[in-house]
């Protein structure tokens, strides 16, 4: 099931890019929770379309470091990562019940990307459609101190995907023209439902 990503899921990953100097350990739907906007809210698991399992990017697959690659076939929702070795060479992916993250470094940049199949709707409040489009879905495209942040659904998962620069200066962030790139470079690894389409990656 597709469908727009909501005011709620700018929330959600606004609040994931807070932190961008360690590896992402707290669920996000746990630290939205905290908010007033969504305490009283209960979260809904929305339904995964899992991409064909022939479409896993086998070499990014292989690239990861065992442990990530692990954690990548156990995610309950299909796992998106970047395709550039650089960020490939020593992640940390964490996959939980409902939600995934990668996270990873280079001496440039920063990385990260939440992936969830919770949602939470608002009574009274609307779906809001995105306007910008990342990956052929309507996005959200934010920048806070610094760090850019994609927010789009795809595949029935809400991803938010955030890129900070080493350097505040830095040319590359000086717009989102480097956060799209990365968003258009994001490959398919796996997850559970590939192991469920008989071809376990």
């Amino acid at each position: 099931m597709r469908g727009a990503p909501t005011a709620v899921v700018v929330l959600l990953s606004a609040v994931a890019a807070c932190d961008q100097t360690a590896p992402p350990s707290e669920a996000p739907h746990d630290r939205a929770a905290a908010l007033p906007l969504v305490t009283t809210v209960t979260p809904v698991i929305t339904a995964v379309t899992w991409p064909p399992a022939a479409s896993v990017d086998r070499d990014a697959l292989a690239a990861l470091p065992e442990t990530a690659a692990h954690a990548a076939r156990t995610s309950q929702v299909p796992v998106l990562v970047p395709s550039r070795r650089e960020l490939l060479a020593a992640p940390v992916i964490v996959a939980k019940e409902h939600w995934t993250s990668f996270w990873a470094r280079t001496e440039s940049i920063t990385v990260s990307l939440t992936m969830t199949r919770l949602s939470r709707k608002v009574p009274g409040i609307p779906p809001i459609q995105g306007a910008h489009a990342v990956r052929g879905e309507p996005a959200f495209i934010t920048a806070n101190e610094g760090i850019w942040t994609a927010a789009w659904i795809e595949n029935g998962v809400s991803y938010a995907l955030d890129v900070e620069c080493a350097s505040p200066e830095a040319p590359s962030c000086a717009s989102d023209a480097l956060l799209r790139e990365l968003a258009s470079e994001l490959v398919y690894v796996g997850g559970v439902g590939a192991k469920t389409a008989g071809d376990r990656p």
